[in-house]
């Protein structure tokens, strides 16, 4: 084993015992691998274990701060064992930090010893990322699992930042069936703190959605259980290709008419109190988002305002359809749809007692039943406002912003379950800020 004076070497060895750690090894440095004639017993800089207490590692890893001649001697000192002593590896790295480039002893040492699973990478020539997608490739020999997120989190530390393509190796673990029931909802995490995977998951998601969203299982109570007409909405709203986004919006239409026996988002009240909680304490919001990260297509938008209506119609005047006719207050008005803006209109009117501020900046309605009119709202006074043009200024001056990140606002609501008893603001902005 070298003794590695230089920083770059010394980093790229911690760059691989991390690695090995989060992809679920026992690691060693310095591993003796025979013993010791004279002095130190040989060792190689890096091993990795099935688990703790293995005697011979599955992976070694060799690595040279510069190519020089006595890199030659690390191969040597593990093929030249009989197996009885030492075990061969499913796969040796040898990792040349520097240089190479133009020296003849890598190639000579892979024509050698290459049909024993041994590789050389040359990283001052870009080989990190042949580095990591053959350790990745071998790693999926003996698991099929890993963690996206904290692949994620070490491919963008300093470790190896500089040195690879991280979006291009996650893709790569991906590709290799990895954990395949949380590639989705690990991207939706990652992509609410790096928008550079978002390609990417768009991709995914966009595949899945061939599949019936299959692939798509998601924790939170929003992604869990509304991730199709959300993810679904988005696409449509991102994609620049009209066939496209047609095809995104009738397969929503279909979910929503015909994956029951009934639609799946329908004031059908009496089914069970969870769902009468659901239709009139998060519906209202959950079509506002679908709506506004679609960019208001007219197809999804005519669908979406007549179940709010049909809310309005079937409860009847009361406390809890304030709610919902809010959210089609603002719908109708941002889209210029006269009629059901007085249909929601008179619906508020029929409350004198509450504060118009509530009608701007709606307050989280979740767990509607479980509450009183005063747990929700404020009281105060609420006049004969204005009517629709007006009102729609009020809001655009309140709320309109020349840019808005509906992703951001999409893939939290599928990840934080938090965010929908704070997102009203957020769903406002989208939905008056859109086209």
């Amino acid at each position: 084993m070298a003794n590695h004076k230089l920083t770059a070497g010394k980093q790229l060895i911690e760059g691989i015992v991390q690695l090995g750690r989060v992809l679920g090894y026992h690691v060693e440095k310095e591993f003796p691998v025979d013993e010791a004639s004279y002095g130190e017993s040989p060792a190689v800089d890096v091993a990795w274990f099935s688990q703790k207490g293995n005697r011979f590692p599955l992976f070694i890893f060799e690595v040279e701060s510069k190519a020089t001649n006595g890199m030659t001697n690390n191969p040597l000192k593990i093929y030249a064992q009989e197996n009885r002593a030492f075990e061969k590896p499913l796969f040796f790295f040898h990792v040349v930090a520097q240089g190479g480039n133009h020296s003849a002893r890598p190639r000579n040492l892979e024509a050698l010893y290459g049909k024993h699973n041994y590789r050389i990478y040359l990283l001052g020539s870009n080989a990190a990322n042949d580095l990591i997608k053959d350790v990745l490739t071998q790693h999926a020999r003996v698991k099929n699992e890993v963690s996206y997120l904290m692949l994620h989190k070490l491919l963008t530390s300093e470790l190896w930042l500089e040195k690879v393509d991280y979006p291009q190796l996650l893709m790569d673990a991906v590709h290799l069936d990895l954990s395949k029931e949380v590639i989705i909802s690990s991207y939706i995490k990652i992509g609410r703190c790096d928008p550079s995977i978002f390609p990417d998951l768009v991709k995914l998601i966009t595949e899945d959605s061939k599949k019936n969203f299959t692939n798509t299982i998601l924790d939170s109570y929003l992604g869990s259980q509304w991730c199709i007409p959300v993810i679904s909405a988005l696409l449509c709203g991102l994609s620049k290709d009209t066939e496209r986004s047609k095809y995104c919006s009738s397969s929503l239409l279909k979910w929503q008419k015909y994956s029951s026996h009934m639609p799946v988002i329908t004031p059908a009240f009496g089914l069970s109190r969870d769902y009468d909680e659901f239709i009139l304490g998060c519906a209202p919001q959950l079509i506002t988002l679908c709506i506004a990260i679609s960019c208001k297509n007219k197809d999804l938008y005519l669908e979406f305002v007549g179940i709010l209506s049909d809310i309005l119609t079937n409860i009847g005047v009361c406390w809890e359809g304030l709610n919902t006719a809010i959210y089609l207050l603002h719908i109708s008005s941002s889209i210029k749809l006269s009629e059901l803006f007085e249909k929601a209109r008179g619906y508020i009117l029929e409350f004198k007692d509450i504060d118009e501020g509530n009608v701007f900046i709606p307050p989280s309605c979740i767990s509607i039943m479980d509450g009183e009119f005063d747990d929700y709202f404020q009281r105060g006074e609420i006049t004969n406002f204005l009517g629709m043009e007006e009102f729609a200024e009020q809001c655009r001056a309140r709320y309109q912003k020349e840019k808005i990140n509906t992703v951001a606002i999409t893939l939290r609501a599928l990840d934080d379950d938090s965010y929908i008893y704070e997102w009203s603001t957020d769903l406002l902005t989208a939905l008056w800020s859109t086209n």
